[in-house]
């Protein structure tokens, strides 16, 4: 591949970052654009990578809690993806490294953030553009350096984008088994955004549901969430592989969790969303989900109990995804063909 053949750089820093660049990777690919991927070793990233059959060069992984080894992961690759990845012309990203290295690198970067709450400052002063739902108000991210000018808007949310494209696999119950099941996905307590001192509720959670005989699709994401759960117990499965995300919310009777991606694509599908999210602060995209009462928010096990008691599931509105989708590819468009 000659240095100058590449259209598009897609970072892969994180698991939800697949499913949203995925149909733009696709689209751009089918319309003629050369486009290289590259992925951080973080969860379920490389798995789902694997799973799409996306051709991807891996830099880096992640480094856990402490900040020291979060930095200096960050700077290693950093110079990694500096030297080492082609040339380019635009970055289509939601990765503080993959915008620095743009700007480094004079080159356009699009910034795809729904979360006015991180640190942004890593990467405000390098980005040149940054797509972000409605439902945040722009003087957050301006309050974090971002110019008005470089922020674009869209109605919805960044689920909606592969939301609406979105097809059930009719055969994902027997890949388990029960086929009545409620999903539990523990907190990211690693992440920046949660305090030091948070605590998990999982295990406490996952004893409160077994006493009131549920059954559970458990989906650890680190070493240590193992240890909140039976393992041996005959109501809770843990996959052995990556399942498709979008299936197990589509087919569960409730999913409650402590990410905030997982908690918003079950609310757009239609399935009732329990967020235990750990950080300090809720994303103004949960805070609108919450207003409109298809996500509950609560860390108490006794509430989250009792609002299982009082939930039925919902038609997923694929119209509105498909609106969404169109408008965030409209956008991306017009900044490729410099509009």
């Amino acid at each position: 591949m000659r240095n100058d053949e590449i259209d598009i750089w897609f970072d892969f820093a994180n698991p939800p970052h697949v499913n949203l660049f995925r149909p733009m990777l696709e689209h751009f690919q089918k319309n003629g654009r050369i486009c290289f991927c590259t992925a951080k070793h973080f969860a379920e990233t490389i798995g789902l990578l694997n799973k799409y059959g996306i051709e991807y060069h891996l830099f880096g992984r992640h480094a856990g809690k402490a900040r020291h080894k979060k930095l200096l992961a960050l700077l290693s690759r950093n110079v990694d993806l500096f030297f080492k990845i082609p040339n380019y012309k635009v970055c289509i990203c939601s990765s503080f490294e993959a915008v620095q290295i743009s700007w480094l690198k004079r080159k356009t970067s699009i910034m795809f953030d729904d979360n006015e709450i991180a640190p942004n400052w890593l990467y405000s002063k390098f980005v040149s553009y940054v797509i972000t739902p409605s439902a945040i108000d722009k003087h957050q991210f301006i309050r974090k350096g971002i110019p008005e000018s470089k922020i674009l808007q869209y109605n919805g949310f960044k689920e909606d984008v592969y939301l609406a494209d979105y097809v059930p696999d009719p055969n994902f119950t027997e890949k388990l088994p029960f086929e009545q099941f409620i999903t539990v996905r523990p907190e990211n307590i690693f992440a920046s955004y949660v305090s030091k001192n948070a605590r998990s509720i999982t295990k406490e959670l996952i004893a409160a549901l077994l006493n009131e005989g549920y059954k559970i699709l458990y989906l650890p994401r680190y070493k240590i969430d193992f240890a909140y759960v039976d393992q041996n117990h005959p109501n809770v499965f843990i996959p052995d592989a990556p399942l498709n995300g979008l299936d197990v919310c589509f087919y569960s009777r409730a999913v409650l969790t402590g990410a905030g991606t997982f908690a918003r694509e079950a609310a757009l599908l239609g399935t009732p969303a329990v967020s235990f999210f750990a950080g300090d602060q809720l994303l103004s995209v949960d805070k609108a989900l919450i207003a409109v009462k298809k996500i509950f928010y609560s860390r108490d096990v006794s509430e989250i109990l009792f609002h299982l008691k009082n939930i039925q599931k919902h038609d997923f509105d694929q119209m509105q995804s498909r609106a969404v989708k169109q408008q965030v590819f409209s956008l991306i468009e017009d900044l490729l063909n410099g509009k």
